[in-house]
Formats: structure tokens, C-alpha cells, sequence
């Protein structure tokens, strides 16, 4: 799968370096009967992984973010990536409305400038290991260029 994966996100033109990407979060509103949080967490780690390999990214442990910004601020988020080297982070969120239907917030923030660089919301259907995987692969399309202008289809 991993194979499979590469050659996915392979075509993709990468950043610069220096873009960290913090864990991708979610809020599920959904409110399903089914405990899904491995699932979820799983997808999660997925989404992260698909990003910062098709981007070249880092991924930046939960553990560190916790220990260095407890509420999770965007203040603190943003100088805690900026010391540890980042030139550029992504912000990213899924929200569960339903089974069906979830949405994804992503914002790519220029972190010595401390400014959004660019958003993008998309929507997708299905709470599956592959719709996660493909909305990952349109959002890092969505930032490929590092400037949050999508790239020419």
C-alpha cells in the first residue's frame, strides 16, 4: 500500500523546505452510535502522512505541541513552528457532519510573517480509509506550488 501511495503523490511538484504540518484534527459532529475513534485516528495519521509526504513536509509530533502550547493557541502554534525552523506551517481540520459528509479546513500560514498565505475548504463524501487518502492528495495539489495557488489542471 505504501508503494501505492508514493507513486500517488510522486507527479506532485514539492515546497520548499521548511513546511511543518501540526496533526491533522478532527470534530465530529455526526454523533454515530459506533465508537470510531481507532478508526478515526488512524485517518487522521493517514491525511498527515499523505500531506507532508507529497508536500515535503515534517509532521510535528502531538506530544511536542502539547507540551510547548497546552491550549493550543493559534499565537503559541505559530511560534512554536517558526522556533523550531518552519518557514511555512499547515493547519488542517476535518469536521464529520455525517457518515456521508465530511469537510476539510486547511490553512498554510507563513510563519516568520505570521500571515495566512492561503485556505482552502473542500468537502468529501464517505468516512473511508480511501476518501481520506484522495482528499488528501486534492488538498496537497490545492498548496503543491507553496503558495496556496493551485496548480494548473
Amino acid at each position: 500500500m505504501r508503494l501505492l501511495l508514493l507513486a500517488a503523490i510522486a507527479p506532485l511538484p514539492a515546497l520548499a523546505q521548511g513546511l511543518l504540518i501540526p496533526p491533522v484534527k478532527l470534530l465530529d459532529t455526526a454523533h454515530e452510535a459506533r465508537d470510531q475513534t481507532a478508526d478515526h485516528a488512524r485517518r487522521l495519521a493517514l491525511m498527515g502522512d499523505v500531506l507532508a509526504q507529497a508536500l515535503s513536509g515534517e509532521q510535528v509530533d502531538a506530544a511536542s505541541i502539547a507540551a510547548a502550547c497546552p491550549s493550543e493557541t493559534a499565537d503559541c502554534l505559530v511560534t512554536f513552528l517558526r522556533q523550531r525552523g518552519g518557514e511555512r506551517g499547515l493547519f488542517v481540520a476535518v469536521q464529520k457532519s455525517s457518515t456521508l459528509i465530511l469537510q476539510v479546513f486547511a490553512t498554510l500560514v507563513d510563519l516568520p510573517a505570521r500571515q495566512v498565505i492561503a485556505r482552502r475548504e473542500l468537502n468529501f463524501r464517505g468516512d473511508n480509509d480511501e476518501s481520506w487518502r484522495r482528499a488528501a492528495l486534492f488538498l496537497a495539489r490545492e498548496f503543491a506550488d507553496g503558495t496556496g495557488r493551485a496548480p494548473a489542471r
